[in-house]
Formats: C-alpha cells, sequence, structure tokens
C-alpha cells in the first residue's frame, strides 16, 4: 500500500496523459481545448495527493521510489507550473494554429518525467525521469512544424540533450562499477574506503554525470543551445522550460551533491569544477543577456543566470535557500512568460524588446505586471527575488565561499541594467507602429498573472508560513 501511495501524484498525471491522447481520437480539429482544462485537472489532483502524503515518507519498488517531504514540496511545484502552462495554452494555441490535443498529453508527460526524477535517490531513476522529461521536450519545442524557428529549436534541443543523456549514461557506468549500485548514498559510501582505482573511477562518474544535468539545465559552458530554443519554441513551451527542468535538476543535483558542500576545508576537485561552472553560469548568463534585442532570449540568459545563482545554493549546501529560490522563480518567471503571451502580436513567435514601447500607456495593469516580475528577477525587495538570493548569497557567506558571494552579487548588479532596460521601453518610449496588441478576454491567462504577482509580492513581504514547510522540506535533502 505504501508503494502505490507513493506514486499516486505520478500515476495521476500519467493516467492524465493516456486519457488525454485517447480522447484526442475523439476530438474534432481546432477544438482541444476542453482536453486542457481535463489535464489541468489531472494536475490539479496530481497536487492533492502529493500535499495529502505531506509527512508520511512514503516509499515503493525497494526505496526506489520515495515521497518524502522535499518530493512532495517539489512534485506540487511542478503540478502548479503545468497548471500554469496549460492556462497559458488554451487561447495561444488556436491563435497559432496548434490547437492539437498531443501538446497537452505531451506537456503532462514531461511533468510527469520531471516528478519522476524529484521522487527517487537513485541515478538511475533520475535518468528514466530525465529521457520522459527530454523526449516531450524536443516533440513540444518543434510543435509548430512550419515555423523554421521551431524546427531549429527542436533539432538544436534534441542534439544536445543527446549528447547530455551520452554524458550521463557514461557516468553512470563508472558509477556503477565502482560503487555496484546507483543510489546517492552508496555512492558516496563507497567513496569512502575506495582504493585510488575506484575513487578516480568514482570521481570520474560524478563529474561525467554533473555534466549531463549542464546540458539539460543550461549551465555554462553547456549553455548555448537555450536561446535559441527558448526562441523558436511556443512561447508557454518556453515558459515550461525556463521553471519545469530547472526545478527538477537542481534539485536533484541537490540531492546528489549535497556532501560536497559538508566536505570542511579539504573540497575534492569535483567541488572547484561545480565552483568554477556556478561562477561561470552567472558571469556568462548576465552578460550575455545585454545584448539581447528579443524578449525571450533576454529572458533565456536570465534563466541561465539564476540557474548560476541556484547552484550557489548547492555548494552551501543551503536546503532551504534552494526550495525557496526554485518556488519564488516559479512564480517570476513564470508570470514574466504570462505577460509575453498576453502582449504577443498575432502571427509573430517572440517580439523584440522594442515592440514593448508605450505598454505602459496603453495596457498600464499588464505593463505594472511585467515590471513587478522583472524587477524581481533582479533581486530588489519587497520581492521575492531579493529573498531568495539574499537566503542563498548569505548561506554562501557562512560557509565560507565569500569570493562566490561577491561574484554573485556583482553580477546580479549587472542584471539590473538589462531587466529596467525593459522597463523604460515600456513607461518611456512612445508606441509604435509595431505596438502589441493585447488578448483582452482571457480569464485563464489573467488567473495565471494574478496567482504569480501575489506569489512574488507574499514571498517578498510576508514568506512566514511557506518557510517553515521548506525548512521541513530541506530536512529531507540531506
Amino acid at each position: 500500500m505504501s508503494g502505490l501511495l507513493a506514486v499516486a501524484p505520478l500515476l495521476a498525471v500519467a493516467i492524465g496523459a493516456l486519457i488525454v491522447l485517447v480522447l484526442e481520437a475523439f476530438t474534432r480539429p481546432r477544438r482541444a481545448e476542453p482536453l486542457g482544462y481535463l489535464s489541468a485537472a489531472f494536475l490539479s489532483v496530481a497536487a492533492v495527493l502529493g500535499a495529502r502524503s505531506w509527512g508520511r515518507d512514503y516509499s515503493g519498488f525497494g526505496g526506489q521510489i520515495v515521497l518524502d517531504r522535499t518530493a512532495v514540496l517539489l512534485c506540487v511545484a511542478m503540478a502548479v507550473a503545468g497548471v500554469f502552462v496549460v492556462f497559458m495554452s488554451l487561447r495561444y494555441l488556436p491563435r497559432r494554429g496548434m490547437d492539437r490535443a498531443e501538446y497537452y498529453a505531451l506537456l503532462l508527460f514531461a511533468v510527469l518525467g520531471s516528478m519522476i526524477m524529484v521522487s527517487t535517490t537513485s541515478l538511475l531513476v533520475v535518468f528514466l525521469g530525465l529521457e520522459v522529461l527530454s523526449v516531450a521536450s524536443y516533440a513540444l519545442a518543434g510543435l509548430r512544424k512550419d515555423d523554421p524557428r521551431s524546427v531549429e529549436a527542436a533539432v538544436k534541443y534534441f542534439l544536445m540533450g543527446s549528447f547530455a543523456a551520452a554524458f550521463f549514461v557514461f557516468g553512470l557506468a563508472f558509477l556503477h562499477g565502482a560503487a555496484g549500485g546507483l543510489e546517492f548514498g552508496r555512492v558516496w559510501g563507497a567513496l569512502g574506503g575506495a582504493a585510488a582505482g575506484p575513487r578516480a573511477a568514482l570521481w570520474a562518474g560524478m563529474a561525467l554525470v554533473v555534466t549531463g544535468f549542464g546540458f539539460k539545465i543550461a549551465l555554462a559552458p553547456f549553455h548555448m543551445w537555450a536561446p535559441d530554443v527558448y526562441e523558436g519554441a511556443p512561447t508557454p513551451v518556453t515558459a515550461f522550460f525556463a521553471v519545469g527542468p530547472k526545478l527538477a535538476g537542481l534539485a536533484v543535483l541537490f540531492r546528489f551533491l549535497a556532501p560536497l558542500g559538508k566536505g570542511g576545508g579539504a573540497r575534492p576537485v569535483l567541488f572547484w569544477l561545480v565552483w568554477a561552472v556556478a561562477a561561470l553560469t552567472m558571469v556568462l548568463g548576465n552578460f550575455g543577456a545585454l545584448r539581447q534585442t528579443n524578449v525571450k532570449r533576454l529572458l533565456a540568459y536570465s534563466s541561465i543566470a539564476h540557474s548560476g545563482y541556484i547552484l550557489v545554493a548547492v555548494l552551501a549546501a543551503d536546503g532551504a535557500g534552494l526550495l525557496f529560490y526554485l518556488v519564488a522563480y516559479l512564480f517570476m518567471a513564470g508570470g514574466a512568460f504570462a505577460v509575453l503571451i498576453a502582449a504577443e502580436r498575432a502571427g509573430t513567435n517572440g517580439g523584440g524588446i522594442s515592440d514593448l514601447a508605450g505598454l505602459g500607456r496603453t495596457h498600464p495593469w499588464l505593463a505594472a505586471m511585467f515590471a513587478v516580475f522583472l524587477v524581481s528577477l533582479a533581486g530588489f525587495p519587497p520581492t521575492a527575488g531579493f529573498l531568495a538570493k539574499f537566503y542563498v548569497f548569505s548561506a554562501a557567506v557562512r560557509q565560507g565561499h565569500v569570493v562566490l558571494a561577491v561574484i554573485a552579487v556583482l553580477a546580479s548588479l549587472v542584471s539590473v541594467y538589462y531587466y529596467l532596460k525593459v522597463v523604460v521601453v515600456m513607461y518611456m518610449r512612445e508606441p509604435g507602429a509595431a505596438a502589441v496588441k493585447v488578448d483582452r478576454e482571457n480569464p485563464a491567462l489573467d488567473l495565471v498573472l494574478f496567482l504569480c504577482l501575489v506569489g512574488v509580492i507574499q514571498l517578498g513581504v510576508w514568506p512566514g508560513n511557506l518557510v517553515i514547510l521548506i525548512r521541513q522540506a530541506a530536512a529531507a535533502l540531506f
């Protein structure tokens, strides 16, 4: 019974995806909106089943699936992200000629893969979840087959994902051969008593696994595919790419690499490699965003930079800071992409920053919400982004990573320029001929915008109750 309860949220999403696929055969072309609402209902059921499991620590399949507090929090967050993306898509897909039921089934499978990744402490199961997520994501990126940018996005994502999978599997072979298993605890336990040869194999395997994750979640220097994929994919899909894989991948990295942050003064080479990746990700992500004139590409580089900030929490072994940052980023990035969907011009796949000129005059509420999300991403108080960065950076200082914390603060200061550049264009430039048109009758999208705005403000002003839950969940990360 415990095993069934451990996979209950996963089963809800899997069953929903299969039902949507079957019902597609009975759905008239370009009338997939009811299946979107059905998908949101199954995701909501998964979130409720997960929340009801809080504190019970179910496990199944010989401990391969574990629904502890961390898994519950992240599964609920990813179910919420899935609902947000569904609501963003309901009106977007018909406008772009992509109103097909398989879109919602693929989205459910992608959410399922993310949930599998965070519900296990075995690298083999992590890999299975990662591939479920990846295969669905490749199809989602190229869903608009008549758009060359969408096809290019899918091809680039597939090629980079294939390289990432190869690195990951090669690392698993090293780890299994040296440790005799792929559970996180067994791998680290094998390091303690291993001879020089097996220990070298273990460190090599870990480095390859981290490299595979680096490709998947766009950590520098494995990030170059992300801007093209974010720009070419349909905007709701881009919103999922910015949130779903990041929540899953960085949470798994924390579970796997947490002992690195508690290693004391004698740090292994892997620690310094991850340290360099975090610093490089923050620097390249922010400086890459400075040159962008397309909003989606700008948010892509912003997403890369935020991966670097969150990686600081991994090195500082700050589970509470990491989980708070991931939840805050869900609302910040989700809200930003929801604004883009509301403001995109019909017939385009993502406008330039100049297209937002005068939005503060023509659509003041939409511009105000976008400004709040951008200010939060930049880390200004009193928003969720400020507290998220404060928790992570202060944890790095407490652990003695002062240089890394300084790099993070300076990189965050660089980000202020390109975030405020968008705000300046919205409020201080006259609207031109290419001014955006806003879908005024989109209640589902309005609900996403409202919930994201409330999340960003509440987590910045009064995060008390969520912080208590996050601290309880963070204990399970170790």
